[in-house]
C-alpha cells in the first residue's frame, strides 16, 4: 500500500516512472565514467612526461652513466689505475670528485638506476661501465659501486629520498 503512494510522487516529480529513471540514471553514470577515467589517465601521462621521470641511458642520463667514476671505483678496489684516465690530486679534481660530481648532476630519481647501468645488471653483465682490468676483476668493483651514494663516499640523495639504493642486486 505505501509503495503505490509512492509511486505517483516519483511519477509526478519526475515525469517518468521509476524503473525508467533509474535507467536513464545508471546510462548517465556509465558514460560519465569512461571520461573520468580518462581525463585522470591524460593528466597522470601529463605529469610523467612534464617532469621527466625517465632514467634510461641517453633519456635521463647520459649514454654511459658514471662513466667518470670508474677511475675511482678501480683505485678504491683494487689500488689500480686505469690507463688514459687523468691523474689529479688537486681538491675538486681527484677521481672521487669527478665521480661525485657526475652522481651529483644526475637527476635525484634517476641515481639509483645510474648505479645499476654503471655495475650492468645480474641479466646482462656485459652492460656495465665496469670493466675487469689485469689484477682487478669486475666482481669487488661492483660490490664498492653500491656504495657510490651513501655518506662514506658521495653521500647524495637518491629516489628514496635518502643516500642510499636499495635493490641493486638486479
Amino acid at each position: 500500500m505505501q509503495a503505490m503512494q509512492v509511486w505517483p510522487a516519483l511519477l509526478t516529480a519526475t515525469g517518468k516512472k521509476p524503473d525508467q529513471a533509474r535507467k536513464n540514471n545508471m546510462a548517465s553514470k556509465s558514460s560519465i565514467t569512461p571520461l573520468l577515467l580518462a581525463a585522470v589517465l591524460a593528466s597522470v601521462f601529463a605529469a610523467a612526461a612534464a617532469t621527466g621521470q625517465y632514467c634510461y641511458a641517453g633519456m635521463g642520463l647520459p649514454s654511459n652513466p658514471l662513466e667518470g667514476c670508474r677511475e675511482y671505483v678501480a683505485q678504491q678496489t683494487c689500488g689500480v689505475s686505469i690507463a688514459g684516465s687523468p691523474v689529479s690530486t688537486e681538491p675538486g679534481d681527484t677521481p672521487k670528485d669527478r665521480c661525485c660530481q657526475e652522481l651529483d648532476e644526475a637527476p635525484q630519481h634517476c641515481r639509483c638506476e645510474a648505479v645499476r647501468y654503471f655495475i650492468g645488471r645480474r641479466s646482462h653483465p656485459d652492460w656495465s661501465v665496469l670493466k675487469d682490468l689485469p689484477g682487478c676483476p669486475k666482481e669487488p668493483q661492483r660490490d664498492f659501486a653500491k656504495v657510490l651514494v651513501t655518506p662514506g663516499q658521495c653521500n647524495v640523495l637518491t629516489v628514496h629520498n635518502a643516500p642510499y639504493c636499495l635493490g641493486l642486486d638486479i
